[in-house]
């Protein structure tokens, strides 16, 4: 291997070779990666959790092997490739945040430090890109994928900051603002619905997707593929 190669130049050479070589790589797909994917998430938040520097690296070296793998398949279909991802997210960085780039990529000079006026320029680019295109994602752009829990969160997020009702609006009752000040309190009613749902023989996961399917037109998406083949 010509040592004048970076890292992630060996490491491109080092995929694109089991890609052609290995029958388990090669029969790769963009869905039968998708549980990978989401496994591999998760194993990168255990290990901030752990507060483990090393084991972090490691997985966030998975995690990179997942970029790779759905940027060379997505290649060879004739799509784009990891310099076209790495293009679109640069462009797409510059594009958002203006309150450090100017339009010319340059760094401004008058930097915003506000962090309200920060999200109101990050929320103000990102509805001139969404201007006069069709609706690309459901769920005010969110993956359906997420955790229910964590896309009701970010969908109640979304409709208020849209200019909806405020998320707490016919949802909160004054009983629950009482019971539930803290994140101790809160932790603790979370544990008691769960606790709850098992008792009534209910998933509680499902129960949530099903309700904000009702109310916010949340469409819900299987992360898991049938013709994932058994990690090695």
């Amino acid at each position: 291997m010509p040592e004048n190669r970076t890292q992630l130049e060996q490491l491109a050479a080092t995929v694109r070779t089991l890609r052609s070589r290995c029958a388990w790589t090669k029969a790769l797909t963009h869905e039968s990666l998708r549980t990978y994917l989401i496994e591999e998430s998760y194993e990168v938040l255990d290990a901030i959790a752990e507060q483990n520097p090393a084991l972090l690296k490691e997985e966030l070296g998975d995690l990179y092997f997942q970029i790779l793998l759905h940027s060379l398949i997505a290649e060879e279909h004739g799509h784009f490739g990891l310099e076209d991802v790495a293009e679109t997210l640069n462009a797409k960085l510059l594009r958002r945040n203006r309150h450090i780039f100017d339009e010319q990529g340059q760094v401004r000079e008058d930097i915003i430090t506000d962090i309200d006026e920060i999200i109101r320029v990050w929320d103000a680019a990102k509805q001139t890109e969404r201007a006069g295109q069709p609706k690309k994602r459901k769920n005010a752009g969110l993956p359906a994928g997420l955790p229910s829990l964590a896309l009701a969160q970010k969908l109640l997020d979304r409709h208020a900051r849209a200019g909806s009702a405020q998320p707490a609006d016919g949802l909160v009752t004054e009983q629950v603002r009482q019971r539930i000040t803290d994140e101790q309190s809160l932790a603790n009613e979370l544990m008691a619905l769960s606790a709850r749902a098992e008792e009534l023989g209910l998933d509680a996961e499902s129960v949530l997707r099903s309700a904000l399917n009702q109310q916010y037109g949340a469409e819900l998406d299987d992360i898991t593929s049938r013709k994932s083949p058994s990690k090695r």
